[in-house]
């Protein structure tokens, strides 16, 4: 549990629970912005970690990769504690704000024993729904959204840019060595997925920050790089699914 500098601007938060997506801390200086929260297991030992980073009081929105509750399942909890914006896509602000057991895959995850027994899918409203390209200022850094679905409906991935280095926070879309997260779930679309790696492929990346397992902190495009192309041809590139919560 605690904060990593990974960079000038930017934090790994860890919570300290087994059923979170890594979390991300991006500081601009003046404001300062989550990727994904987390189940809301945890919310108390986040938001503690994210104070370690002297950025709790200019927190002031949470990005959202997708709407599966190891990534978004705390929004709610911690919306309600630090009365933060939450932006997503629009699949994901109406699943996340149903609070939907069943598109979310939160139902058939605890039933598959991924979260515990009496763990709820908290319903949290979006405060903005984000387009494909849209771009967000967190004070100094750009964030814009790509449009990145085939893991689930709605996913995005968010590149970071501060003016000297892109870093892509890719969510389950894809991972160091070029992995994916392929599962038996109604939405996950290989055939799109396919088509989002190859658009990913074409973003200029330094850092790629995954939603789980190894970070990459330096040449990230070639990982990228590596997905599209056993995609391109019409292969499946090396799958996490079954190592880590969906």
């Amino acid at each position: 549990m605690g904060a990593r500098r990974l960079s000038d601007s930017l934090w790994l938060i860890e919570t300290g629970s087994p059923y979170d997506c890594h979390v991300y801390l991006a500081d601009g200086g003046t404001e300062a912005a989550l990727i994904d929260c987390g189940t809301g297991l945890a919310t108390g030992d986040l938001l503690a970690a994210v104070e370690e980073t002297g950025c709790l009081d200019r927190l002031d929105r949470v990005l959202l990769t997708h709407y599966h509750a190891d990534h978004a399942g705390g929004a709610a909890s911690v919306r309600a504690r630090r009365g933060v914006r939450v932006l997503a896509s629009a699949e994901t602000a109406a699943v996340l704000g149903a609070g939907d057991e069943e598109r979310s895959q939160v139902a058939a995850a605890r039933d598959a024993g991924v979260y515990p027994p009496g763990y709820r899918y908290s319903p949290c409203p979006v405060d903005e729904v984000l387009e494909d390209g849209a771009t967000n200022r967190i004070g100094r850094l750009s964030v814009t959204a790509h449009a990145s679905p085939g893991h689930c409906d709605g996913h995005l991935c968010f590149l970071i840019d501060d003016g000297e280095r892109r870093t892509l926070c890719t969510g389950d879309a894809v991972f160091h060595g070029g992995r994916v997260s392929i599962q038996p779930i109604p939405d996950c679309r290989p055939h799109l997925y396919a088509r989002t790696v190859r658009r990913l492929a074409a973003l200029p990346v330094d850092m790629l920050l995954p939603g789980h397992l190894d970070l990459v902190l330096d040449g990230g495009a070639a990982h990228l790089a590596a997905a599209d192309a056993c995609f391109r041809r019409l292969a499946t590139p090396p799958n996490i699914a079954g190592a880590e919560p969906p």
